[in-house]
């Protein structure tokens, strides 16, 4: 068993050097058909680790990756096995800083490794894995879509339990549930003008949920865990406003006639028809508002600030200024499209977001190394799972269940 063969613990000084695309590409094949003797893995392995064999080597995996149906006596070895050869590849490159990459330099040549082993996962790692504890044994379901809608005379519906199509009528609107589990405002007539009362609903998320809403006037909001969104059931008159917690992302319809305005926590965030995504979360250090396309406007404590795309605009809890830097698009939404998506992202600020999606909470015992991750997995994994791949020679995870909640402890 490969497994057997390779200890990522021994030197990896001797390879034996690949002269030619040719030979590349005939032992590529031979490794995904698990033919290859421990030498041969070696020299694979020396090609993944040299930056001059990159453009190479990317040609001979896209050129597989495209046949792989073709390959006869496709066999691939067993994940853990996978694992072994990812943690051995990388050894030569260790640093004195330590940053746990999920796709580093030489992913043109390793993700192919990576993504047959995990189903799809990008990861590379740079320490020596260690025997974990029986992570499964109090394993953690993945979130999903789960919300409570309260409507304005105060009753609650649970929309994780809710069955398909009409959950309520609130005068001139009402209110569906698709067969996608999508809420919809629909408008069955114009609002009145002469109503003196706004209706006001909230549906909320709680750990571990996500919900999908439709506003009555076509914008969608996307709710993350642990976060709300109160809004009209209509919209009248020359705004339309509504309040947010913790994380959500709008596509809002243009209106240049009703400015779409959110408020979360005193800041304002206002556009006339723009994707753009919001973190306000109470235990991340700032408001963070991320303009994906259009224009909006963010106004705290008598300041504006105008975002272009590519921009986000940060509102520091302590600090009364807004600051405008450069956004990382793909990091920011990456929860939206089901992804956990980290860009030299600390493993305390990554683990808050662990916390919210699998409704747990962490604690950590000794002197931890905040190692930093590059990369991406997907949020439809278990705990333990998502915790096999993170796991590091200098952090380890433990599950712990005392019957009401669950705590994930981290320790050297």
């Amino acid at each position: 068993m490969l497994g057997s063969l390779l200890n990522p613990s021994a030197p990896y000084s001797l390879y034996i050097r690949l002269t030619s695309m040719e030979s590349q590409e005939t032992l590529f094949i031979r490794f995904i058909r698990n033919e290859c003797t421990r030498e041969e893995i070696e020299a694979l392995l020396a090609q993944f680790n040299s930056g001059d064999n990159e453009s190479v080597l990317r040609e001979i995996i896209l050129e597989q990756l495209k046949n792989e149906e073709d390959i006869p006596g496709l066999q691939l070895p067993d994940l853990s096995e996978k694992e072994e050869l990812i943690y051995a590849a990388l050894l030569p490159h260790l640093k004195e800083k330590r940053l746990v990459r999920l796709w580093p330099r030489i992913a043109a040549a390793a993700s192919i490794i990576i993504a047959l082993s995990f189903g799809g996962y990008f990861l590379t790692h740079k320490k020596q894995p260690q025997p974990t504890l029986n992570l499964a044994k109090n394993d953690v379901a993945p979130g999903g879509n789960k919300a409570i809608l309260t409507l304005s005379n105060g009753k609650q519906i649970s929309l994780t339990d809710a069955g398909k199509g009409k959950l309520a009528q609130q005068n001139n609107t009402t209110i569906n549930k698709t067969a996608d589990g999508q809420i919809v405002y629909n408008q069955t007539a114009s609002p009145s003008t002469k109503q003196v009362q706004i209706a006001y609903n909230t549906i909320t998320t709680p750990r571990g949920g996500k919900y999908n809403l439709v506003l009555a006037d076509g914008t969608i909001a996307t709710l993350d865990a642990a976060s709300s969104i109160k809004y009209p059931v209509a919209f009248t008159g020359s705004e339309r406003k509504v309040e947010i917690t913790g994380q959500v992302y709008f596509e809002v319809v243009h209106n240049a006639s009703k400015p779409f305005r959110v408020v979360v926590k005193g800041e304002t965030i206002e556009d006339l028809g723009t994707h753009f995504n919001i973190n306000a979360y109470d235990d991340e250090p700032a408001i963070v508002t991320t303009l994906v396309e259009g224009s909006i406007k963010v106004n705290k404590d008598g300041q504006s600030v105008l975002l272009k795309p590519g921009q986000e605009a940060l509102a520091t809890h302590s600090l009364h200024k807004i600051l405008v830097r450069k956004a990382n698009i793909q990091q920011a939404i990456a929860w939206k499209d089901g992804l956990f998506r980290f860009d030299q992202t600390e493993l305390k600020t990554l683990m808050r977001q662990v916390s919210r999606w699998y409704n747990l909470n962490v604690v950590y015992q000794g002197s931890v190394v905040n190692d930093e991750f590059d990369g991406q997995i997907p949020r439809d994994v278990k705990l333990s799972q998502l915790l096999k791949i993170l796991a590091s020679n200098q952090v380890h995870f433990e599950i712990e269940n005392n019957g009401t909640t669950k705590t994930l402890i981290i320790k050297p």
